[in-house]
C-alpha cells in the first residue's frame, strides 16, 4: 500500500509457526470464515454502540460452493442456506442489533443440522444483550 510517495510494511508471518488452519480449506469453509470475520467487526460496533448503517455482509451462495465433504450437505441444507441468505439480504437492508442478531440465528441453526463444530464460536456472535 502506498500513499503520499510512503509505502505501508506488511509483517511477515513466521515461518516456523504451524498454519491457523493447517488442512485444506473448501470454498464453504473459507467463506464461512470470512463471514466469520464480518460478524466479528460488526459485532464490535454494535457492542460499542456505533451506527452500522452502512455496513453489509458478503451475499454468499451457500448452495454452489464447494463442501470440505459431502457430510456437510444434510436433507435441508438448501432451504436453511435460503434462509440464511434472505437473513442476510434483511441486515444489509436494514443494518442494526435485530437484523445481525437473526444472522448469527441462521448460522446456529443450520450448523446445528449440518455441522456441530463452529457452535461455540457462533454462540460467542451473539450481542451481549441477547445472552
Amino acid at each position: 500500500m502506498q500513499c503520499a510517495g510512503a509505502t505501508l510494511e506488511t509483517k511477515q508471518a513466521d515461518p516456523r509457526l504451524a498454519p491457523v488452519q493447517p488442512n485444506y480449506t473448501s470454498q464453504l469453509a473459507q467463506s464461512m470464515r470470512d463471514l466469520d470475520a464480518e460478524l466479528v467487526a460488526i459485532r464490535e460496533l454494535l457492542e460499542a454502540g456505533e451506527d452500522v448503517a452502512g455496513m453489509r455482509f458478503t451475499e454468499h451462495q451457500f448452495t454452489t460452493l464447494q463442501p470440505t465433504d459431502s457430510s456437510m450437505l444434510v436433507d435441508g441444507f438448501q432451504a436453511l442456506s435460503m434462509a440464511f441468505a434472505h437473513q442476510v439480504a434483511e441486515f444489509n437492508a436494514a443494518p442494526d442489533a435485530e437484523t445481525y442478531s437473526a444472522v448469527v440465528g441462521g448460522c446456529e441453526a443450520c450448523h446445528m443440522r449440518s455441522c456441530p463444530g463452529p457452535l461455540q464460536r457462533i454462540a460467542k456472535r451473539y450481542l451481549s444483550e441477547d445472552e
